[in-house]
Formats: structure tokens, C-alpha cells, sequence
């Protein structure tokens, strides 16, 4: 599956152009169309002689495909850079700078910009691939697998023989991961922690995004005594799921007991921020942190963390990276908006679709005002595409879709 697909970018249904800039929304039209068949020279030549056009941030994205059809990558990564300063929403640019950049080996650059580019439109089903095969060739499989089921929740071209051997392989994957499960039973009646373990172990290790099972294993292997594969489990789950305050509580005393005393520290505190004041586990919580506060003197400990995070963001690792830079600012008691800008742009990357499904959200009374109809029906749709659930934003999506539908269909009908 080891496949990029250079042009999975290419479309204009992301351009969004001035109603008085109709005439240079005609000539990029023209321009694509021009590239779309071939006549790369020809669509250079007309962008590079209009400075309108040159001057658009998808100018410069069309005019970067046509040198790099023609030959010329440097001229086309300036073009893509370009085009991301005149707009740094335009995420065609990041997607094709990616995938240039995975072509040239760049594993860990491409990773980024695919993720950049996934915060402005989740829903790409071959940007979520060209991650889940990335992640895939970097061993993260837990990374990989959920790239791999995003492409196949958005990939809308079902009957692609691409589509069908990813939807294949990751439904036999399940299944052999259900087939071990089915040996549970037998294990947990004769009480046998260490056949149930290795039944967890074999599903993981066919199928990795599979949170309770992580869950689980943290259990047993704290159970049996072996607190640092305990602590490693709990981690992944910590890391990579929605987790509880049992969890929290979990990674911090095992921290405690294991002598990893900063990592103690913050979790504890994180902890306390989430236990009522006045019971008795916030005090132990807090008898605890007390107990713990000479790591705040340790510059040296203190820094490794900062260290730790850099070498996690440099490896793509990013919930490491968010891990270790909150870690930092605990430890430091700083404030730093410089480091929070970092965390908040990797939590997105981890999830995009509630960050998007809220920026379109806020976007629909002005399109409404406005009575672009049209551009309100496409937003609401994708909120509509990136909500799994029944949300607040998605009923109200679905009341101004049904109203602007109604106002479309009047004037077409009655000239209203």
C-alpha cells in the first residue's frame, strides 16, 4: 500500500473566490483545464502573464503542478511555499509540498504537512491514506489504523480497487482480532490472568486500535506485580484515547512507585484539577504533590521533558510532544503561549473534525447574511460529513441546509 497519489489534491471546489473577481475565477478555471488535459506549458504561460492570477494563492498551486509536470520540482515547491504565504489556508499547497516531500524520502516533513492540511479539510480520503501508509511505514501502527479507517469513513469512491482491498484487509484484520477474543471465555473461567493477557497481546498485535484492550492489559500486568509494563499500557491509553480519572490516578502512582518522580508530579497535578476539593482523594493527591515539589528545584530534570517533547515533534510522536511540553509548562509554572500554541496545534492534529466542524459552524449566520446559499449548503454538508454524532452544530446544520434549499428552489421556480 506503500502509494501517494500525486495529485489528490487538484480540484477547484476549494477555491473560494471575490463575487467582483469573477473574471480571474474564469481564467484559473481556464488554467486548470488547461493543466487537466496536459497543456502544461500553456496553463504556465497564462498564469505567470496575468498578475491577478499569480497574485492567488491556487495560481500558484496550479502553476506549481505545471512545473512539476514539466520537470521542474524546485520551481514548483517555491510556487507551493508561495502560494501558503498568500493564503495559509490553502491546503492543496501543503498536500502537494507532502507528497514531494514523501517522493524524496522526507518521511517526517511530509507527515506534517499532510496534517496541516488535514486540519483545514479532514474529510480528504487520500490524505488520510498517504498518513495511515506514512504512520504505517513508521511503525505507529496505532496511528496507521486510524488513518486507514478515516480514509475508508470518507473515501467516497467505494467501488475503487483501492478502496476495496484497504476496506478487505482492515475487515479480515478485525476479524482475527474477534476470533482471539473468542478465546477469553475459557481463560477467564479457569482465572488464568497470564492466557487472558496473551489472547490480549495477539489482538493488538492484529488489529492496534483497540482501546479497552490496552486498558485491560494495564490491569493485569498491575495486577501481576510487573508495574512498568502496567505503566507503559496505561500510557497508551493515556495518550491515544479519551481516558478517565481512574487512569490519570493510575499513571501517576505507578510514576510514584517506580521513582519517576517528575512524571509523578504532573500527573498528580493534573489529577488534582479534576477532584473535588475537600474529599479525601484530592487530599492525598495533594499530600502527594507536596511530597514531590523538590523536582521543581531539578533544572535539569525539568529540562529533559522540554528536550523529550522536541524529539517527539521532531518524530511525528506528537502526543508525546503535547504530553511532555504540558509536562514543561507544569513543572516550570510558566505560561509560555508560545509552547500552548504548539499543544493546541497538535491536539488539532489529532483530531481535526471538532475544530472544523466549530469554525464552520461560526461561519454560517454570515453566509446567511449574506445569502450565499450555495457556499452555505456545501458547509453545511461537511459538517454534516466530519460529525459522527447528533450535535448541536449538526441540527443546526440541517435546519439551514433544508432553508437554503427552500430559498434556492423558490427562485428557481418563482423568480423570487
Amino acid at each position: 500500500m506503500d502509494k501517494i497519489n500525486l495529485d489528490s489534491s487538484i480540484g477547484l471546489s476549494n477555491v473560494y473566490l471575490d463575487d467582483n473577481d469573477s473574471f480571474s475565477g474564469d481564467k484559473i478555471t481556464r488554467a486548470y483545464e488547461m493543466y487537466a488535459s496536459g497543456r502544461y506549458s500553456d496553463a504556465q504561460a497564462l498564469i505567470e502573464n496575468d498578475p491577478r492570477m499569480s497574485h492567488m494563492s491556487y495560481g500558484q498551486v496550479v502553476l506549481g503542478n505545471c512545473y512539476r509536470q514539466l520537470g521542474n520540482k524546485d520551481k514548483a515547491m517555491s510556487c507551493w511555499q508561495k502560494a501558503i504565504e498568500i493564503s495559509p489556508l490553502e491546503y492543496s499547497a501543503y498536500v502537494n509540498i507532502a507528497n514531494e516531500q514523501y517522493a524524496t524520502g522526507n518521511v517526517n516533513e511530509a507527515i506534517l504537512n499532510w496534517h496541516v492540511a488535514c486540519t483545514i479539510r479532514p474529510e480528504n480520503p487520500i490524505v488520510n491514506l498517504n498518513l495511515a501508509v506514512a504512520y504505517d511505514k513508521k511503525n505507529s501502527r496505532i496511528k496507521a489504523t486510524k488513518f486507514f479507517e478515516r480514509y475508508l469513513r470518507y473515501e467516497t469512491k467505494t467501488s475503487s480497487s483501492e478502496y476495496v482491498t484497504i476496506k478487505r484487509t482492515m475487515a479480515n484484520l478485525k476479524a482475527q482480532a474477534e476470533f482471539f477474543s473468542k478465546k477469553l471465555d475459557s481463560f477467564k473461567l479457569n482465572r488464568d490472568v497470564k492466557g487472558i493477557a496473551a489472547v490480549y497481546l495477539k489482538m493488538i498485535s492484529v488489529y492496534a486500535n483497540l482501546p479497552s484492550v490496552y486498558n485491560n492489559l494495564a490491569e493485569i500486568f498491575f495486577f501481576d506485580k510487573n508495574y512498568q509494563k502496567a505503566l507503559e499500557f496505561y500510557l497508551i491509553v493515556y495518550l491515544n484515547y479519551p481516558c478517565s480519572l481512574k487512569v490519570l490516578i493510575e499513571i501517576a502512582n505507578l510514576c510514584y512507585l517506580l521513582q519517576h518522580k517528575s512524571y509523578a508530579y504532573v500527573y498528580y497535578k493534573r489529577a488534582l484539577d479534576l477532584l473535588p476539593p475537600g474529599t479525601s482523594h484530592y487530599s492525598n493527591v495533594k499530600s502527594k504533590i507536596n511530597a514531590l515539589s523538590s523536582v521543581l528545584k531539578d533544572t535539569e530534570l525539568i529540562d529533559s521533558h522540554l528536550e523529550k517533547a522536541k524529539e517527539a515533534e521532531q518524530n511525528n510522536n506528537y502526543e508525546v510532544a503535547i504530553d511532555e511540553y504540558e509536562n514543561f509548562l507544569i513543572l516550570t509554572e510558566s505560561d509560555s503561549q508560545e509552547i500552548q500554541q504548539l499543544i493546541d496545534k497538535y491536539k488539532i492534529f489529532s483530531n481535526p473534525e471538532p475544530f472544523v466542524i466549530n469554525v464552520l459552524y461560526n461561519q454560517i449566520p454570515d453566509l446567511m447574511n449574506k445569502k450565499k446559499l450555495n457556499a452555505c449548503v456545501e458547509l453545511c454538508d461537511r459538517i454534516m460529513t466530519l460529525s459522527t454524532e447528533n450535535t448541536k452544530e449538526v441540527v443546526y446544520a440541517m435546519k439551514c441546509k433544508s432553508e437554503c434549499k427552500r430559498i434556492i428552489m423558490a427562485r428557481e421556480h418563482f423568480g423570487v
